[in-house]
This record gives structure tokens, C-alpha cells and sequence, in this order.
């Protein structure tokens, strides 16, 4: 079942709404296979179903994760993020002089709750359609790995004996080095690459502490230096905040036009970050329209792109796509094949069944972030003063 060359393009406009004054997004929808009038004779019942879809043109992209190692980040997240049966503790508020034992399990740290999600989004993305880099920061901004660096030298990066990087949150040089980061990347001919900064940090700007606002006045101004240079800000605040810092972290996303998601516990980003959306689609659904029954394991990816496999019944099958975007438009496309029910090999079953288990758990995984994730926003949005 590979992913065939060519795709034919469906573009049609959304016609439901949000909101009385909105109007849906134009839903952009693929499919790269199967081709309409194909022969499926396979053993299995099923057919591979593969394509992209999104709120914009399809083109590759440019991610520069950007994670916070400022002091704070060396205390426990509440979660297990090493999966040792234990969730470490502060020892609060008699914190010991050597940051590094500040809580019970090294392993279970916000930093460490940041790494895991980072190396779960680098594991799941495509390296031949997204390049990445990684930027660390603290009281000053470093870059950890150079945008199009491969994926054994990002994760070796994540793999380093983690040190905080201390003296503040400089948020500004954060996001000024991702910028770079862009900028020094080998130019593509073809259609111009989409960027995106992954922000993860526990807290707003704190450097430069002089003057007075400088912190928060200077990050504003790298967010909207950010949007000059077409990269929007996708940031996740790993920890509840309200308040003046509040409406501070949503002055500087609101700068670049990206988009904040405050969460409850900083373990939660383990939850969020591998199945975040960069097209602004919120659902694909796969359907055999001529037998009524629904596809199996359908998993979106954060660029638009997407796989499922859909059920057959001898003979004709008219398999139906349909993607939805957050804002509520829609769009479908149609394919008709044709399956014959081949003899049964015992390998290729069992192969195929361990796909389908694993893409199974992906797909409730990816639904269960989806939920929460429009539940959050929903919530911030609500709370959110008028300017």
C-alpha cells in the first residue's frame, strides 16, 4: 500500500459557520490514494486510504521547537513522565542549594515533561515534508539543533544531560534565535516552505529585568518580528495562569496571530503537543458510503496530511472523505473501487494487525487531545477580557 504521486485536488468552500458575523474556512482536501476505479484484491477487507487536507495551499514545512530551561523547569510536572511507577515531589519549601535535586525524581521534571513531548511530535512527523531545529532557552537562547538537522541528531539533542539554563526567561531571545534559526536554513526551490515556532515555557518574560516592562515589551515586538518572517507561534503555557500574566502571554501570541493553549498540569503537554493542528483542521472521518460502515483508524497529522483504512464488500465501494476545519467548513471527496478477497497469508495478516492496533491507540490518543484541546480554548475564550 504505498502513497501514490499525483494527487488530484478538491477545493470547496465551507458553507457553515462559527459564528454569526464568521465566515468557515475554505477547506482544502487530497487524495493521494486509492485512485478512483482501482482493483483491491487483498485478503483483509480493507483498503488504505491516504491524502492531505488543510485551510491553506499544501506545501512542506519549517518547525522550530523552543523549550524552556529556565530554573523553574526542574521541579516536578505531577506526572510520571518517566514511567516508573512513582511521580516525583518538590522537596518544598526546603528546596536544597543544587537545583538538580529539587525534586524526588529527576525524571518526572517539567523539563523532562517538555523533552518526551517534543520527542513524540520529532518521532511522528515526516522528515522528507518537515524540517525542525530545536532552540533552548533560559536567561539566554541557544540553539540546540540547526533547522534540518535529521531526526537521530534531534533526538540526541533532546538526549543530552539536561542543565537549566538560569538568571530568567528571556523569551525575546527565544524567539529571535528560532527566527534565525529560519533564516539560516538552506532555501527550497519549488513553494515556499510554512513555518511554525513550537513555544513550550512555565512562565512569561522575566528578562531583561531592566528597564521596568522591558521583558514583556521586547518579546511582543519578537512575536510580531516573528510574523514578518511567516512563522506563527503555536505556545503552551505549562502551567495555570491568570491575570495580568495572562492577558502579558496573550499580548505576545496575539502579536504574531498565533495561538495559546494554557494547560492545567505542565504534564499535559505530552498530551497536546503530538497532535497539534498547523492547517486548522479539526477532524477527518472515512466512511464506505456504499455499506454504511465507518473507517478504521484514521490519524491526522499536525501538516495536514492523513491515513485510514476503510472497510470493503466485494464488488464496488464508494469510499467517502470528509475533513472539517476548526472554524466549521467543510469538504468531501468521493472514491469508487472495486475489492476482490484474495487467499489468506498468515504473516501478512499478523503484520497487518499490529498496524492496525498501534494506529488504532494513535487515533484515540489524537481524538482524546482534539477534545480537550477545544475545551481549553473554549474556556479561555470565555475568560478572556474585552481589549
Amino acid at each position: 500500500m504505498t502513497r501514490l504521486a499525483a494527487p488530484i485536488l478538491l477545493a470547496l468552500l465551507g458553507a457553515s459557520l462559527v459564528a454569526p458575523a464568521a465566515r468557515a474556512d475554505r477547506v482544502y482536501l487530497e487524495l493521494d490514494t486509492p485512485h478512483a476505479g482501482d482493483q483491491i484484491r487483498e485478503p483483509i477487507p480493507l483498503c488504505e486510504v491516504r491524502g492531505w487536507t488543510g485551510t491553506g495551499l499544501r506545501g512542506k514545512h519549517d518547525v522550530i521547537i523552543v523549550l524552556d530551561r529556565s530554573g523553574s523547569t526542574f521541579r516536578s510536572s505531577g506526572m510520571d513522565v518517566d514511567g516508573d511507577g512513582s511521580v516525583g515531589r518538590d522537596y518544598f519549601p526546603n528546596m536544597p542549594e543544587e537545583i538538580v535535586t529539587w525534586t524526588s525524581d529527576f525524571g518526572d521534571t517539567i523539563l523532562s515533561a517538555e523533552i518526551l513531548a517534543a520527542r513524540r511530535l520529532i518521532e511522528r512527523l515526516d522528515p522528507a515534508t518537515t524540517r525542525m531545529g530545536i532552540v533552548s532557552f533560559g536567561g539566554n537562547a541557544d540553539v540546540d539543533a540547526p533547522l534540518g538537522s535529521s531526526r537521530e541528531k534531534l533526538l540526541a539533542a533532546l538526549d543530552r544531560p539536561p542543565r537549566p539554563n538560569e538568571n530568567g526567561t528571556y523569551m525575546y531571545g527565544a524567539l529571535q534565535a528560532a527566527i534565525g534559526a529560519f533564516e539560516a536554513a538552506p532555501a527550497e526551490p519549488g513553494v515556499r516552505r510554512q513555518r511554525e515556532i513550537l513555544l513550550l515555557t512555565d512562565g512569561v518574560p522575566t528578562a531583561p529585568s531592566e528597564p521596568p516592562y522591558a521583558a514583556q515589551l521586547t518579546s511582543v515586538q519578537a512575536a510580531r518580528n516573528a510574523a514578518k518572517a511567516r512563522a506563527r507561534i503555536y505556545a503552551y503555557a505549562l502551567a495555570p495562569i491568570g491575570g495580568l500574566a495572562l492577558q502579558n502571554f496573550q499580548e505576545i501570541v496575539s502579536a504574531n496571530g498565533g495561538e495559546l493553549l494554557v494547560l492545567d498540569s505542565p504534564g499535559e503537554i505530552v498530551e497536546f503537543v503530538p497532535y497539534l493542528s498547523w492547517t486548522r483542521i479539526a477532524s477527518v472521518s472515512l466512511e464506505n458510503a456504499t455499506s454504511g460502515e465507518s473507517g478504521r483508524a484514521v490519524r491526522l497529522f499536525p501538516d495536514g496530511s492523513f491515513d485510514g483504512f476503510a472497510p470493503l464488500s466485494p464488488g464496488k465501494n464508494e469510499l467517502r472523505l470528509t475533513a472539517v476545519s476548526q472554524a466549521g467548513g467543510r469538504a468531501s471527496i468521493t472514491r469508487t473501487v472495486t475489492y476482490e478477497k484474495t487467499a489468506a497469508d498468515a504473516a501478512k495478516l499478523a503484520r497487518f494487525r499490529e498496524e492496525l492496533r498501534v494506529r488504532a491507540i494513535e487515533t484515540e490518543l489524537y481524538e482524546r487531545a482534539r477534545t480537550k484541546r477545544a475545551e481549553r480554548l473554549k474556556k479561555e475564550l470565555e475568560v478572556t477580557p474585552e481589549r
